[in-house]
């Protein structure tokens, strides 16, 4: 089955600061890491190893649930074996490569034999950005994605829950296109007043930093968004122009007010899988539960556990 959104719509707004790289160890063996976030280009990138070679720079994308990788390093790591795939967006269609590769890896946290795409032109990789960073990696991990420190926390064991608090919001693990499920993603219900009152469910997604709408086709997004600004978007297939404005988002028992929301003529619920994006950008931190299937938005720090994890979230 073709998956409609092997890699989700990024937007360009700029964010970033630098941190250090602090792993916590346990028994000999890395299980929670604090790995910097750097800005490339708008995006947020986090360093990767694949098969034991790099570092090499991907996009940390919750929104994507498959890794991308970049053909050219594809080849230039002499891997092959892989199947001709259909990439499929809300506004066209790209072909790629799928394979399997050893094994991916972010500060000694590793996953093994894991599904890549192989993509020759991907607008928002470039010599500096090798590929992204899809949630079929982050999903064997809890994370917390700290915007203030520009660092990310990932954890194979349970031992990050321990540290944060806030309410917790169930998410579904799949969206839906077409009638049919698509695997991989983290869906959580939340309202936007300003466009409809009833819960509408949106894509966790930390690959871009403006909330997105997807309303049903007909010209409603023009008639949501009365107040708003031109703004370009760009995603797998290039750039396009859309409208901006500023928007409450009612989150569990927290109101957001201020954020900006985007939303695209062309790019409709009938297109895509959720009805919007929710970028992990806009909190200023943001944890993820893969086990417990759960997100706490801007939580708050325990700090009341030992050594490793009590320093998480402080620099050295």
């Amino acid at each position: 089955m073709k998956n409609p959104l092997a890699a989700t719509v990024l937007l360009t707004f700029a964010l970033g600061v630098r941190a250090t790289y602090l792993p916590a160890l346990t028994n000999g063996q890395t299980k929670v890491a604090r790995v910097p976030m750097k800005q490339i280009a708008g995006e947020e990138v986090v360093q990767v190893s694949i098969n034991g070679t790099g570092p090499y720079n991907f996009i940390l994308d919750t929104g994507s649930n498959v890794t991308i990788i970049r053909s050219e390093l594809i080849r230039k790591l002499n891997l092959s074996g892989g199947s001709p795939v259909p990439i499929v967006t809300a506004t066209a269609e790209t072909s790629g490569q799928r394979m399997i590769i050893e094994s991916m890896a972010v500060a000694g946290l590793a996953v093994e034999h894991l599904e890549i795409n192989a993509l020759d032109r991907v607008p928002v990789l470039n010599g500096h950005v090798q590929g992204i960073l899809g949630e079929n990696f982050l999903k064997n991990f809890d994370i917390l994605i700290d915007n203030e420190q520009q660092t990310l926390f990932i954890d194979r064991t349970s031992s990050l829950e321990g540290t944060v608090a806030g309410e917790r919001l169930s998410f579904s693990r799949s969206g839906s296109f077409d009638h049919k499920p698509t695997p991989d993603r983290i869906v959580v219900e939340l309202k936007v007043p300003s466009f409809i009152g009833k819960p509408l469910l949106f894509l966790v997604d930390s690959g871009i930093n403006t909330a997105t709408l997807y309303p049903p086709p007909g010209g409603q997004a023009l008639r949501a968004l009365q107040s708003s600004q031109d703004v370009s978007v760009s995603d797998l297939t290039g750039r396009r122009d859309c409208q901006i404005q500023k928007a409450a988002f009612e989150i569990g028992g927290d109101t957001f007010r201020g954020l900006e929301l985007v939303a695209c003529e062309d790019l409709t619920r009938n297109k895509m899988d959720t009805d919007g994006l929710l970028p992990t950008r806009v909190f200023h931190r943001f944890f993820i539960s893969h086990r417990g299937g759960y997100v706490i938005a801007n939580p708050r720090s325990l700090e009341k556990l030992g050594d490793p994890f009590a320093q998480l979230g402080r620099d050295k």
